[in-house]
């Protein structure tokens, strides 16, 4: 937008500067036909006698096409500051959008490289998973057969015992046998 602006206010002082160099020529024409002159210090000024308005109208067209000249210049200097400002705010964001961008870049680096990690665990994870449950299964096979054990070594020291007592009984009888024999 102040591109535009600024093209067509160039486009303005060109044609200004083109009046004014047609006025100059022909105020230059017309001075060398009325040569009236006022010097002064700081500058040299024309000035008409009176007698003649087509030579004042053209001065003062000079005179207001060079003040039109001088604004039109000095908008033009405040739009080439106010370009030269966004230029430079515009390089500005591109250097925090570069900035970033690169931090961007660096969060997905290692939020890829955590992801790696992630699936490097979980693939550790399912093996170790498997062989817990495989020895769950193993444990509750073996506290099956320890419960079985348990139960027929019941069973077996209440045989023995019941076979020691009548191994008991039975010798108590010899002994009560050999007593009597004796």
């Amino acid at each position: 937008m102040y591109k535009l602006l600024s093209e067509q206010l160039e486009g303005e002082v060109k044609n200004l500067r083109a009046e004014l160099d047609v006025a100059q020529k022909e105020h230059a024409d017309l001075l060398e036909q009325v040569k009236i002159f006022e010097v002064s210090d700081d500058e040299l000024d024309t000035v008409s006698n009176g007698l003649n308005p087509k030579v004042q109208k053209k001065i003062d067209r000079v005179d207001q096409l060079q003040a039109e000249m001088d604004e039109v210049k000095a908008m033009a200097e405040e739009w080439n500051g106010k370009m030269d400002r966004l230029a430079s705010e515009k390089e500005t964001a591109r250097e925090q959008l570069a900035s970033a961008e690169a931090q961007l870049r660096s969060v997905k680096e290692k939020a890829e490289t955590r992801s790696r990690k992630i699936e490097d665990l979980q693939s550790q994870l399912g093996p170790a998973v498997a062989a817990r449950d495989t020895f769950a299964r193993e444990l509750e096979a073996a506290k099956s057969v320890a419960e079985t054990t348990r139960v027929d070594t019941k069973e077996m020291v209440d045989q023995y015992k019941a076979d020691a007592e009548v191994a008991q009984e039975h010798l108590n009888t010899i002994v009560k046998y050999v007593k009597w024999q004796s």
